[in-house]
C-alpha cells in the first residue's frame, strides 16, 4: 500500500512538472480539509505589494481580492485549480496549483507598458462595487484623475472628489468640501495616515498633495470603517507610492504654475527603498487674472515636499517612514500676509505574526501653523494659530478563513489647539494677546468584523469606543443657568491645573449588509453613528488659514451623526457600464453654531457668541460609469439637503423663530460630467461639466433709522442664495516618441471654465444711502484659463 501511494505521488510530481503546476502543502502533516490557500500579489519590478488585485478560481464561483498588504486568501479542499490574478496596469497572472494542504503561493505581476489604455474609476475589479462588503465607498486611481483637466498645470487630488456623488463644492475656487450634507470640518484626510488640518494651496486652487507620489485616494462616506473616528461626515484615505526595491525611476513635471519632480529606488537592494518629492509654485500670473482688483494686485507662492522610507526587515515583518511638509504665503496689496504650514510624519511597522495574524503599529506626528501678519509701521502684529497632534495606533488583522476577517486596534490621540496669539509688531500699541492653549486627549478602541454569511450575502460590522477629555490648565467660566451665556452672567471661574476638565465618550456602531441578487446586481444597506471632538469655529463656508478649531469643552459639546444609507447597485454589458442609485438620511447634533452679530475674532470667551444647532441631511445620489473603451467617464447626480434648526432656551440662542433652514452648505443640486476619448497613439481628450445650485446666504430684508443712522435689518438668516454655478473644463493629454528621452514626454494642454462663466467666489451686499442694500458677487475665475504642463518619467 506504500508504494502504490508512493507512486501515485510521483505520478501526480511528475504531471504537474509537465503541466507546470505548482506543488502546494504537499507532506503537511495533522491538518484536515478543507485547507487554507494564502499568498501576495506584487510588481515583480519593484516589490510593491498590490492593493486590491482581483483573485480568482478559474470555471468556479469563487474570488477574492487582496488586502492593504497585497494578501489573499481561499479555504479548498485538495485538488487541482486554476488562480488568475488581474489589477490593472499589470499583465494577468496564471497559476495552475495541485493542492494537498495549507500552505501559500504568490504572484509577482508584471506592468503593462500601456498602462493608459486601461484608466478606470476604480482601482479594484470592476464588479467589486457588486460583491464588496462596502457602502458609500469610492477609490480614485492616481492614473484617472491625471486624465482630467488642470488648472494650472496640476493635478487637484481633492476637487476630483467633488466630481463624484454625494459630494460637493464649496464653491468657486475654494479649499474644502461638503459630504452628504455635512461641513468642511467633518472631514477626515489622511496622507498617509496623517491627519492634515489644512490639506490646500492657494486658498484650494491646488491640493496640498504632490499627485507623482499619490497611488490611490479612497474616499468613505456610508458605514465608515470602525478603525476611523473623529470626524462626523467622511473619511478621505490618501495612499503613498511605495519605494522601487529593485532600480531607479521617476519623473520631472514642468508646468504653467508649478514644478515637481518625484524620484523612488533601492537604497539597499530588496531591502531598503525610498521615495522623494518635491513641488514649487509661481502662481502669480494666474492671480493678476483675477476679476477683483485687490486680489489680481497680490502675490502667492507655495511649496511642499515628501520623503518615505521602507524597510523590510524580513519576509514578515517591515517599516515605513514618511515625512511631509508644506508652505504657503499670500500676500494682499493691503501690506496684509497669510502663511500656514503643515508638517507630518508617520512612523510605521507591519508585521506577519502568522499566516492568519497580522498587525501594524504607527506612530504619528502632524502640526499645523497659520499666521496673519500686518507689517504696516505704525499697526503691524502678527496673529498666530497652530494644532498639534500626536498619534499612536494599533490594529489587529485576523483572517481565520476566506470567508471571516476581523480587525481589533486601539488609538490614542494628544491634541494642543493654540487659539489665537497677537503680537504688534509696535510695542507701543497693543502688546501681546494670547488665548490659553487647550490640550484634549482622545481614545478610542474598535473591533470591526468582515464575514461571507453565504456566497450572496456578506456582512461588515463594527463597534468603536471613543472618550474624548479636554485637559487643563486653563480657566473654566461659570455662568448664570437662567441666561444665556454673556460676559455679564459669568458668576465665578474656576482655573484647572494639569487635570481633566471634562469628559465626553460615547459607541459608534458601524454595519453594513450586502444581498447580491445576481452576479451584476446587489442591495446593500448601511448604518453609522460618528463622534466628533473639534470644531472649525467660522462663519464662512470655505477654509480659510484664519479660521480657528476648537475643541470640545463643558460648554461644546462633540457633534454627532447618525447615518442610514441604502443603495442598489447594477452593472450591464460584462461589466462595462456601473450604475447604481444611494440614498441616505443622517441626523446631526450638537452643531456649533453662531448668535447674530458675533464676534468670532480672538475671543478668549467664544462660548459667549456661540450656541448649539441639530441639523438633519437627506438625498439620494445617481452614478453611472463606463470604465473601459475608446469612450469612458461618467456621470454623477445627487439631490441632497442639509437644514438645520436653533431653538434653544434662551431667546437670543434663537435662530429664525426656530424654524428650520438651509445651511450655509445647503446645494440641492449637484451634476458632473466627465468625458475622456482615446484617439489613440497616446492621444487622450477629455472634458469635465460642473453645475450646481448656489449656496445660501444672508441679506438684509431692508434699514431703518437709529438715532439717525441707516441700519441694516436682517430678519432671517440664510435669506437668498447666490446664483447657480457651473463650469466646462477640457485638456487634450497626448505623448510624443522621440530618440532623444527628454522629447518622450506626456503633454497635457488644459483650459479652465472655457465658456467664462463667472461663478461667485464670494456674495457680499453694500450699503449706499438712500437705497436699500444691494448683493454683489466676487468671481476669481471669470474667463477662460489655459494651462500647459509636461512630464517625463525615467
Amino acid at each position: 500500500m506504500k508504494r502504490i501511494f508512493f507512486l501515485v505521488l510521483v505520478f501526480q510530481a511528475s504531471l504537474a512538472v509537465s503541466q507546470k503546476i505548482v506543488m502546494v502543502g504537499l507532506g503537511k502533516k495533522n491538518a484536515t480539509p478543507p485547507f487554507e490557500l494564502s499568498g501576495t500579489v506584487f510588481s515583480g519590478a519593484t516589490g510593491e505589494k498590490l492593493i486590491g488585485a482581483n483573485v480568482v478560481i478559474e470555471r468556479q464561483s469563487l474570488g477574492t481580492s487582496t488586502d492593504a498588504e497585497g494578501k489573499y486568501v481561499f479555504s479548498l479542499y485538495p485538488g487541482v485549480y486554476e488562480i488568475k490574478v488581474t489589477v490593472i496596469g499589470y499583465k494577468p497572472m496564471i497559476k495552475k496549483i495541485n493542492l494537498f494542504g495549507p500552505g501559500t503561493t504568490n504572484f509577482p505581476l508584471s506592468e503593462r507598458i500601456y498602462e493608459l489604455d486601461e484608466v478606470v474609476l476604480q482601482s479594484n475589479s470592476s464588479d467589486s462595487k457588486i460583491s464588496n462588503k462596502e457602502i458609500g465607498t469610492e477609490v480614485l486611481s492616481i492614473s484617472s484623475i491625471k486624465t482630467l483637466p488642470l488648472i494650472g498645470g496640476e493635478v487637484n487630488i481633492l476637487n476630483s472628489l467633488t466630481l463624484l456623488p454625494g459630494v460637493s463644492t464649496q464653491g468657486e475656487a475654494s479649499g474644502g468640501f461638503n459630504v452628504r450634507g455635512g461641513s468642511t470640518d467633518q472631514n477626515l484626510i489622511l496622507l498617509g495616515g496623517a491627519t492634515l488640518y489644512n490639506p490646500y494651496h492657494l486658498f484650494g486652487f491646488f491640493s496640498g498633495f504632490n499627485a507623482s507620489i499619490v497611488r490611490d485616494v479612497s474616499l468613505h462616506k456610508g458605514a465608515i470603517p470602525a478603525r476611523y473616528g473623529g470626524r462626523a461626515s467622511s473619511v478621505v484615505a490618501v495612499s503613498y507610492k511605495k519605494g522601487n526595491f529593485k532600480q531607479r525611476e521617476g519623473d520631472v513635471t514642468i508646468g504653467t504654475t508649478a514644478s515637481k519632480f518625484s524620484i523612488r529606488g533601492p537604497i539597499i537592494e530588496d531591502k531598503l527603498a525610498f521615495m522623494a518629492a518635491g513641488r514649487v509654485a509661481y502662481p502669480n500670473w494666474v492671480i493678476q487674472r483675477a476679476g477683483d482688483p485687490d486680489i489680481a494686485n497680490s502675490t502667492a507662492n507655495f511649496y511642499d515636499g515628501n520623503l518615505v522610507f521602507n524597510y523590510a526587515i524580513n519576509e514578515k515583518n517591515s517599516l515605513e517612514y514618511s515625512l511631509y511638509g508644506s508652505s504657503d504665503a499670500f500676500r494682499f496689496p493691503s501690506s496684509v500676509e497669510n502663511q500656514w504650514k503643515n508638517v507630518a510624519q508617520v512612523l510605521k511597522w507591519n508585521a506577519e505574526l502568522s499566516e492568519k495574524l497580522f498587525f501594524d503599529l504607527s506612530f504619528i506626528q502632524s502640526d499645523y501653523t497659520s499666521n496673519l501678519i500686518d507689517d504696516t509701521p505704525e499697526s503691524g502684529f502678527n496673529l498666530e494659530r497652530f494644532i498639534g497632534h500626536k498619534e499612536f495606533n494599533l490594529n489587529l488583522s485576523f483572517s481565520p478563513n476566506a470567508q471571516n476577517e476581523v480587525e481589533i486596534g486601539g488609538q490614542v490621540k494628544l491634541l494642543e489647539n493654540g487659539q489665537g496669539k497677537l503680537i504688534s509688531g509696535n510695542s507701543t500699541a497693543f502688546g501681546t494677546q494670547e488665548i490659553d492653549t487647550e490640550n484634549g486627549r482622545e481614545y478610542g478602541v474598535y473591533l470591526q468584523h468582515e464575514l461571507d454569511v453565504t456566497r450572496k450575502i456578506g456582512l461588515s460590522y463594527g463597534m468603536r469606543y471613543s472618550l474624548f477629555s479636554p485637559q487643563g490648565p486653563g480657566i473654566i467660566n461659570e455662568y448664570d443657568p437662567t441666561q444665556s451665556r454673556s460676559l455679564a452672567t459669568i458668576v465665578s471661574s474656576r482655573r484647572f491645573g494639569n487635570e481633566t476638565i471634562q469628559t465626553y465618550d460615547g459607541l459608534e456602531p458601524r454595519a453594513a449588509l450586502t444581498v447580491q441578487m445576481s452576479p451584476s446586481s446587489s442591495v446593500k444597506l448601511g448604518y453609522s453613528k460618528i463622534y466628533q471632538y473639534i470644531h472649525l469655529i467660522t462663519n464662512t463656508t470655505s477654509i480659510s488659514p484664519t479660521d480657528s478649531w476648537k475643541l470640545s469643552d463643558p460648554f461644546i459639546e462633540p457633534q454627532i451623526a447618525t447615518q442610514y444609507s441604502v443603495g442598489l447597485f447594477k452593472n450591464f454589458f460584462n461589466n462595462r457600464i456601473e450604475t447604481s442609485v444611494e440614498g441616505f438620511y443622517k441626523d446631526l447634533e450638537n452643531i456649533p453654531a453662531y448668535k447674530d452679530g458675533a464676534n468670532l475674532f480672538l475671543n478668549p470667551n467664544l462660548e459667549t457668541e456661540l450656541t448649539t444647532a441639530s441639523g438633519r441631511a437627506y438625498g439620494m445620489e445617481f452614478f453611472l460609469n463606463k470604465p473601459i473603451g475608446r469612450a469612458y467617464g461618467w456621470i454623477s447626480y445627487t439631490y441632497s439637503r442639509s437644514l438645520r434648526t436653533i431653538a434653544n432656551e434662551f431667546e437670543e440662542e434663537i435662530i429664525n423663530d426656530g424654524e428650520e433652514f438651509p445651511a450655509n452648505i445647503d446645494r440641492p443640486h449637484n451634476i458632473s460630467t466627465v468625458f475622456n476619448y482615446r484617439f489613440g497613439s497616446g492621444i487622450v481628450f477629455s472634458g469635465v461639466f460642473n453645475y450646481s445650485t448656489g449656496s445660501p446666504f444672508t441679506l438684509p430684508e431692508g434699514k431703518f433709522l437709529y438715532n439717525g443712522q441707516e441700519l441694516g435689518f436682517f430678519d432671517r438668516r440664510n435669506n437668498f442664495r447666490a446664483p447657480d454655478t457651473h463650469r466646462l473644463d477640457l485638456s487634450l493629454q497626448f505623448h510624443f516618441s522621440s530618440k532623444k528621452k527628454i522629447w518622450s514626454g506626456l503633454w497635457n494642454f488644459s483650459v479652465y471654465n472655457i465658456y467664462g462663466r463667472k461663478n461667485p467666489f464670494s456674495v457680499f451686499f453694500q450699503d449706499f444711502p438712500g437705497v436699500s442694500p444691494q448683493a454683489y458677487k466676487l468671481t476669481v475665475v471669470g474667463s477662460p484659463f489655459p494651462s500647459l504642463s509636461y512630464e517625463l518619467t525615467f
